[in-house]
């Protein structure tokens, strides 16, 4: 197997200096090397096949030049989204970014593989944020997702999830649904889950309700939504509408409705919380305005190169009609 290329191979064939090598390879931008220069340079890269070192470069600058994702649901939409956002600011900064997927996330965090990171909090009820001082006082640049954070030497992104989600209730109920469902989370799982939040929501306008409109389901699947829709919707006094607390969900109860010969909306509202838009069923969601959290990861590598008191970015959800309520 031939050595890998160096540097300094990269130097030799682009005739330039070891020096002016590092700095193009390392995407600084100040004019010192000139276009032409810069152009050998990258060729000569490409030729030989040199890629840097992350971790090299990491070592000698003190910095790990990594940030994370740290989801509470690695596969939901907002995980991936996320990633994907801050992987694309990232790399304008020269960084990596990598997703921790279970387990001990502080103390993985507090073994400095990583300069910063961004954390979901969102429905972490009753979450001790005095957890989160280590990781400031060892230097990590942190992004926090979480309505009942303060913003400490990080930074935090809220929302009105829980208010837009008593809005979609309000509405059903403002159309003369007395018989609104829900589709729900199973009564056993625990309160920091996100359907938690959605049912509060639920309660919060209608109060106390008969046993028989709570319909829970074991799994976010569609299938389990689906199952359970069908039971609500088979009853001879089935609801006129549905509330879902998840997007599969609301779009399972839309094919169950059409299964069973119902029309929706006017035989049966159905209304979701989440924003996965299928353009066959066209559901009423209850959804963040944008699913873009550019100026999130923005938020943090400013937090990166100038460490200062925390912010507040504000996430908007709305309740956007599109035909099934």
């Amino acid at each position: 197997m031939p050595p890998k290329p160096t540097v300094r191979d990269v130097a030799r064939l682009a005739g330039v200096s070891v020096a002016t090598v590092s700095y193009v390879l390392n995407k600084r931008d100040d004019g010192r090397a000139r276009p032409e220069t810069r152009e050998r340079v990258l060729a000569a890269a490409a030729e030989l096949g040199y890629s840097p070192s992350f971790a090299a470069r990491g070592l000698r600058r003190g910095r790990t030049e990594q940030v994370y994702v740290v989801p509470r649901r690695p596969g939901s939409p907002f995980a991936a989204a996320l990633a994907r956002d801050l992987s694309a600011v990232a790399e304008r900064h020269g960084y990596a970014t990598a997703m921790f997927v279970q387990g001990d996330w502080e103390g993985y965090l507090r073994r400095h593989v990583a300069d910063g990171a961004a954390i979901d909090l969102w429905h972490r009820r009753g979450f001790d944020q005095a957890r989160l001082e280590p990781l400031v006082g060892m230097g990590l640049a942190l992004l926090v997702f979480g309505n009942g954070i303060e913003p400490d030497g990080f930074d935090v992104v809220r929302s009105n999830e829980l208010q837009a989600c008593e809005e979609a209730v309000r509405y059903l109920a403002g159309a003369g649904h007395r018989r609104i469902a829900c589709l729900r989370r199973w009564p056993g799982e625990g309160q920091d889950d996100y359907r938690a939040v959605r049912f509060e929501a639920y309660r919060n306008v209608l109060g106390e309700l008969p046993e028989e409109w709570l319909m829970p389901y074991t799994d976010n699947s569609w299938e389990r939504g689906h199952d359970a829709a069908l039971a609500l919707l088979d009853r001879p006094d089935r609801p006129t509408a549905i509330f879902a607390l998840s997007d599969s969900a609301g779009v399972a109860a839309c094919w169950a409705a059409r299964s069973l010969g119902l029309r929706v909306p006017d035989d049966v509202a159905i209304v979701a919380v989440g924003g996965v838009h299928e353009p066959d069923t066209r559901v009423t969601f209850v959804e963040p305005d944008r699913m873009d959290f550019t100026p999130a990861a923005d938020l943090l590598f400013d937090r990166l190169s100038d460490p200062g008191p925390g912010r507040v970015l504000f996430q908007n959800w709305s309740l956007v009609h599109r035909g099934t309520a």
